[in-house]
């Protein structure tokens, strides 16, 4: 299948968009492999059939590397690529950042209209896992992929079935043949056009969110243009929220990797700056949420965020938590350490003082990206279970229902109505 493509323009040809599955234990290999082989795989059968130079086959967050601004490429990614492939999964629709990326590429293609009736088909969709059509929003539902190369196993286990089951091996180079032909087919027979990135920032899911369960997540951290002379540069953006304490480790910014984690609690997390949420962090009303605020450790020695930690210890909000991001390979972090920990506990004793002793780690146990996610989720649970006792009862009462639960988050957290020695939802 000979491809007449160019290499300029309108490129990658595909923009994988995939929900991250999370590590079951610290020590466990990266879970995501099976999806950067698909995504080699892909781009190997593309490059097969096409003129196209390696770079321009496909894009993949890994492709991304250490010191990148985050969401300034994914918006550059999302606004030249000639198709969108979204890797259907369970979590994928219950992802912020694959409703995000989905959103802004849908944008673009309903721009481009170009005085047609019928917007341009150019999302290609595959199933990561099989997923009951009930949960699949109704965009999904109305674009899917089929072909007779994909075969009946496809339908019930998904790529990642056939790839993981070797009896199915061959069933997998069949599927992964043939997405990759519709991948070219769409991409030169449509040619969607380039547009300016979009603002990534202000996207909203494409998907349903529940402003019910929101659960802020505020960055205070330098930018490259605020960060002080000796501080290195290539952890930061143009924004706090593309601060990245973990890279090479990890290439997506902090928050990013904290938003996997609240999501995993049943919350929907709202990625912010703690400039623009200071009235929500520092103010003397009722919560509107519950948050953590990620603090970059560094923001401690510069006189200009002074007034604003001091104001934050001060503030009497125990629904809010703090967790700071201390990577163990960061070498000049660790060379300043013992300034930065103590100008920590001197401008934030209280807050550091704040929740039961497992929240309390997450201003130490940070060194790693597993460790990190370890120690924030008892912050996070910590700060919803402090939201509930000041602010609304979660989730609203329907009438004619029961009463309403205050918590539990996992089945192992107990519920206030629970008798001695009962465990939470079952």
């Amino acid at each position: 299948m000979a491809g007449t493509s160019d290499t300029q323009g309108h490129l990658p040809y595909f923009f994988l968009s995939y929900a991250r599955t999370p590590r079951t234990h610290p020590d466990d290999e990266n879970p995501n492999l099976a999806v950067e082989k698909l995504y080699k795989d892909l781009r190997r059968e593309i490059l097969e059939h096409t003129f196209l130079p390696a770079s321009a086959a496909g894009f993949m967050d890994m492709d991304m590397p250490p010191g990148v601004e985050w969401e300034n490429r994914l918006a550059m990614e999302l606004a030249t690529c000639r198709v969108f492939l979204p890797l259907y999964s369970r979590r994928y629709f219950q992802s912020e950042q694959c409703g995000k990326e989905w959103a802004a590429f849908d944008l673009r293609r309903r721009l481009h209209l170009d005085g047609r009736r019928h917007i341009p088909e150019v999302i290609v969709p595959a199933f990561w896992v099989p997923v009951p059509d009930f949960e699949l929003p109704d965009m999904a539902r109305s674009i899917q992929f089929t072909h007779p190369d994909l075969g009946a196993h496809y339908l019930e286990r998904g790529l990642y079935g056939l790839m993981k089951i070797s009896r199915y091996r061959d069933h997998y180079r069949s599927a992964v043949h043939a997405l990759a032909r519709r991948v070219i087919e769409v991409a030169e027979g449509v040619r969607l056009p380039p547009m300016a990135p979009c603002d990534y920032g202000s996207i909203k899911s494409a998907f349903t969110r529940d402003e019910e369960r929101r659960f802020l997540i505020a960055v205070l951290a330098h930018t490259t243009a605020t960060r002080t002379a000796p501080r290195d540069a290539r952890f930061y953006g143009s924004s706090p929220c593309d601060w990245n304490p973990y890279q090479p480790e990890d290439p997506r910014p902090v928050a990013r990797i904290a938003a996997d984690v609240v999501r995993r609690l049943g919350f929907e997390p709202d990625i912010g700056t703690f400039h623009h949420h200071r009235d929500e962090l520092l103010g003397a009303g009722a919560p509107n949420c519950p948050a953590i605020v990620l603090l970059d450790v560094w923001t401690v020695l510069d006189p200009q965020f002074r007034p604003l930690l001091e104001a934050f210890d001060q503030a009497e909000r125990p629904w809010v938590g703090v967790v700071v991001p201390w990577s163990g390979t960061d070498a000049q972090t660790g060379q300043n350490a013992p300034a930065l920990r103590a100008a920590l506990r001197a401008l934030l004793p209280a807050k550091l003082a704040q929740g039961r002793p497992a929240a309390r780690r997450a201003v130490s146990d940070t060194s790693t990206v597993a460790g990190f996610e370890t120690a924030l989720r008892p912050v996070v649970e910590a700060a919803g279970n402090s939201y509930l006792r000041h602010g609304r009862v979660f989730p609203p009462q329907v009438p004619g229902s029961d009463r309403p639960r205050l918590w539990p988050l996992t089945p192992d957290d107990p519920g206030p109505d629970d008798p001695p020695g009962r465990k939470g939802r079952q």
